[in-house]
């Protein structure tokens, strides 16, 4: 186990227990939505560019018209003729991208000048500088938190502000899908980003690290910008995407779902017809209650 070390109330070395990285990982998460708002690493983007994660296609129905001259030149009287149907057409189509480019490593100067330090199996102090340990001991946690937990630094797609994950502050990041209707209306998709709560979990308990300049251990603060968490857990956690924190939007659900929409059209018909002396026209209008013509999920995995 390479679990941050801090000091306890009598001023002793002791391993830090999940409940006192709380803090730790909250304010990673803090930093993580920060980036996304940022449009940094990880951020999720309609048409802007990336790495693509999915498409929706918003079609509607359409009014179509049958139309013949009252008398041709055959001398034949003219009736009104059948009625077409109606069309369709696409409206718009959206292409979704996530930054999936990934920092550079902390360097070795960074990890001892910014990081944490741990027991390794002879009790000796080491400064923690691998992807294992630090996966295993605060981003795997953070992961967890930020895709079913608290859900700062996740994104959902709603018609309205979320809720989930507790009391905090979502970020409207504009429209994701927009599902337009003949005459039934129009209904707006925004993707929102969580960027904090409004109460902070957790206690201030700070990991131990080593003082370059004299080599004695500090206490390192945790918030999401000190350089702990600036300059080494969120470089690392960026460079984690993978194990969690990969957005895509499709017709069939798997991971955490963030968030589903419909594309919807009407499928009843009014039909009326018209004479005005010249044409007789047959017209086939959409009506009615709109009707789900596909459905899409936004989920991270």
């Amino acid at each position: 186990m390479t679990r941050p070390l801090a000091y306890d109330g009598a001023n002793d070395l002791q391993q830090m227990s999940d409940a006192e990285l709380d803090r730790v990982t909250y304010y990673l998460a803090v930093a993580y939505a920060a980036q996304l708002n940022a449009s940094g690493n990880g951020y999720v983007n309609v048409g802007v560019g990336g790495t693509s994660i999915g498409s929706a296609v918003n079609q509607t129905k359409t009014q179509q018209t049958n139309s013949v001259t009252r008398i041709l030149n055959d001398g034949i009287i003219q009736t009104y003729p059948a009625y077409p149907g109606t069309g369709s057409t696409t409206v718009a189509t959206y292409t979704y991208y996530q930054d999936r480019n990934i920092p550079s490593a902390p360097s070795d100067a960074t990890f001892n000048s910014s990081g944490y330090v741990y027991y390794d199996g002879t009790n000796s102090l080491q400064v923690e500088n691998t992807d294992a340990g630090i996966y295993a001991e605060i981003l795997s946690q953070t992961i967890t938190d930020i895709t079913s937990g608290h859900e700062v630094g996740s994104y959902r797609v709603a018609t309205s502000t979320p809720t989930s994950g507790g009391a905090g502050t979502w970020v409207s990041k504009g429209t994701f899908f927009s599902d337009t209707t003949y005459s039934a209306g129009t209904t707006t998709y925004n993707l929102y980003l969580k960027t904090g709560l409004t109460t902070v979990p957790g206690t201030n308990v700070y990991p131990v690290g080593l003082d370059t300049s004299d080599n004695q251990l500090r206490q390192r603060p945790i918030t999401n910008s000190d350089p702990l968490v600036a300059n080494v857990l969120l470089p690392m956690l960026t460079r984690r995407m993978s194990s969690g924190l990969y957005y895509t939007v499709s017709t069939s659900s798997a991971g955490t779902n963030k968030g589903t929409f419909t594309d919807t059209w009407q499928t009843g018909v009014t039909n009326t017809q018209a004479f005005d002396g010249t044409y007789y026209t047959s017209t086939s209008t959409p009506s009615g209650a709109a009707t789900t013509r596909a459905t899409y999920y936004f989920y991270i995995s």
